[in-house]
């Protein structure tokens, strides 16, 4: 259940990155850089908190790390990809 949550989370920051990085007429690529290197943060300090306080192995919590970060990062990617080409 809290990976699911952590998706739906990353989903969301991810669209309101691209939504004020567009306002900012920033280009859809420097959202997207933007969106996965502070998601990457996340998901990696959550993953240590997942090691060194819940007692997990590193090996246990890589999967998770995975999920969490590339099923936002791949919603985000192609909703980048929809926008560059719509873009002016």
């Amino acid at each position: 259940m809290r990976t699911l949550i952590i998706v739906i989370i990353g989903i969301l920051v991810g669209l309101l990155v691209m939504f004020v990085m567009r306002k900012a007429h920033q280009a859809p690529r420097t959202a997207f850089l933007a969106f996965a290197i502070l998601w990457f943060a996340f998901c990696a300090y959550n993953m240590w908190v997942g090691v060194s306080s819940a007692g997990y192995g590193v090996s246990e919590e890589l999967p998770f790390l995975a999920i969490n970060f590339l099923v936002p990062a791949a919603v985000v990617f192609a909703l980048r990809k929809r926008i560059g080409r719509g873009a002016p």
